[in-house]
């Protein structure tokens, strides 16, 4: 095959290649917007500096006259209330990656290509969205609603869909792609433009050798899986679900009640990401920061699993109300990194308090979801530690026999078989010794065996909780029928529990 006839197979092999179809993602303003999409007033001129100079900056910051390049001292003589902040590129790509993770909605096949874009095949997901439109403006209206701008590439070989999505072109004017935006050494770039290339067109009509020799592997091998001539294979976003967001506010906040519309948009943000993926949480944690003070985290736990904003943000106000050693802040941020899958189920048409049954009472699962609520404020009040529920434990020792669990963890133990003797429903703090008349246990009146001997032993590491190293449990019945268990030991009687 002639040079000539290489090249025009070059450049017809992205149009053959149709078998997938990637949309890249690409976030053009994410340095500027990681820090002004919390703020109250979305057209204050903004700027992002690097090495003391204008980087990135917002329309606002234009219009007075801002330009890239600018210094500070330009910018605030331009526009004295310009917000400025140096470039955060950790936060960028905590930021994208929480991108990919909202984007895992649409399709499990999504790759990050920092530091500002992502790479999705859409090619298996498009029948569900009802094509490449719709699944476009599903994006755009989430992303929107999250003030982040993006500009989408679509093509059929990620690299392709970067390069369309960076160059702001169409599909047909892929050829016009400017030889700046190709991923390559800028030193590449500027040999090119030296020669008089201008665009990927120019490039494209090179011969492939001599473009190898004078560029190198790597320019030949970013050529081929641009055009499809050679398979580009891509690293996948971890899918474990794990959110964070953060808003960066204007100016500092000395009312904390002031944070109540960012943390609402938080919140929003984070069940859209759960309803999108199908998950719920138990825990969430909001960190309220400033930058001259340690930061102050708040914890809100549930019951049981939620997906529910409003729910969140009642639980959410209980602990802002708690709050009084907080001065300022410049910052909100919302983690979550323990989910579980979504649990649906079809309730009643008329479930709630509102709407009874023919017994007057409320159903089940409404009575459930009222008792769910009512220990969410409890807690959210008086702490997660104060909440609790009761379970059997894994030890034969009465005393060791029970434990507390944690309402929101269901670490609740069952014995495989049921007890020889049934257990007392009350355990008393210490046993009770009993009176003996006539060679019987008395208690207020005399007792009578009706189940029993079950004997219990304690190991000599138990010396410390009875001085006994065996006891023999009973049930007895006293003269008006109430149960009690009691237990012998060195022919003393003791009672240590009573049934309900």
């Amino acid at each position: 095959m002639s040079e000539k006839n290489a090249a025009s197979e070059r450049k017809s092999a992205l149009s053959r290649d149709s078998a997938g179809l990637w949309l890249c993602l690409h976030f053009n303003a994410l340095p500027l917007e990681v820090f002004s999409r919390g703020f109250k007033e979305p057209d204050h001129p903004t700027v992002v500096t690097e090495t003391a100079r204008v980087a990135w900056l917002n329309v606002a910051a234009a219009e007075h006259g801002i330009r890239i390049g600018s210094s500070m001292d330009t910018a605030f003589t331009l526009a004295e209330s310009v917000a400025s902040f140096e470039r955060d590129t950790a936060r960028e790509l905590s930021t994208l990656s929480q991108l990919a993770g909202w984007a895992y909605q649409f399709t499990p096949n999504v790759s990050t290509s920092p530091p500002h874009s992502l790479l999705l095949d859409v090619s298996g997901c498009l029948k569900l969205f009802g094509g490449l439109g719709n699944l476009t403006r599903k994006m755009l209206d989430g992303l929107s609603s999250m003030k982040y701008s993006v500009v989408f590439g679509a093509a059929n070989t990620p690299m392709a869909a970067l390069l369309l999505a960076k160059s702001g072109l169409a599909p047909k004017d892929f050829l016009k792609a400017p030889v700046a935006q190709l991923e390559v050494d800028p030193r590449v770039v500027d040999s090119l433009a030296q020669l008089g290339m201008r665009n990927l067109g120019d490039v494209l009509k090179l011969p492939g050798g001599g473009l190898s020799r004078r560029f190198g592997v790597y320019f030949s091998d970013y050529l081929a899986r641009l055009t499809g001539a050679r398979p580009d294979t891509r690293k996948y976003v971890n899918p474990e679900p794990r959110f964070f967001s953060e808003l960066v506010f204007q100016s500092d906040v000395t009312n904390v009640g002031s944070v109540v519309f960012p943390m609402r948009r938080l919140l929003g943000e984070l069940t859209e990401y759960m309803h999108g993926r199908q998950l719920s949480t138990r825990h969430l944690t909001w960190t309220l920061d400033h930058r001259s003070h340690p930061a102050k985290s708040l914890n809100v736990f549930t019951a049981s699993p939620e997906n529910d904003a409003q729910l969140f943000f009642s639980l959410t106000q209980l602990q802002l109300d708690k709050i009084t050693d907080v001065r300022e802040l410049d910052s909100v941020s919302l983690k979550v990194t323990e989910f579980e899958s979504l649990v649906t189920s079809t309730g009643d048409l008329f479930e709630g308090k509102r709407f009874r049954g023919p017994d007057g009472k409320v159903s089940q699962a409404g009575a459930h979801r009222q008792e769910e609520h009512l220990l969410n404020l409890l807690r959210a009040r008086l702490g997660p530690r104060t909440c609790f529920g009761l379970s059997e434990a894994n030890d034969h020792r009465p005393e060791k026999a029970w434990k507390t669990v944690r309402p929101d963890i269901k670490d609740y133990w069952e014995p495989e078989e049921p007890h020889a003797l049934l257990r007392p429903s009350m355990l008393l703090a210490e046993p009770q010794m009993l009176d003996i008349r006539n060679g019987l246990p008395w208690h207020r009146g005399p007792l009578e065996i009706v189940r029993g001997p079950e004997r219990i032993d304690f190991g000599w590491w138990d010396a410390g909780l009875d001085r006994d190293l065996h006891r023999d449990y009973y049930i007895a019945r006293k003269e008006n029928g109430a149960r009690l268990w009691i237990y012998q030991t060195n022919s003393e009687w003791y009672l240590h529990g009573l049934f309900a």
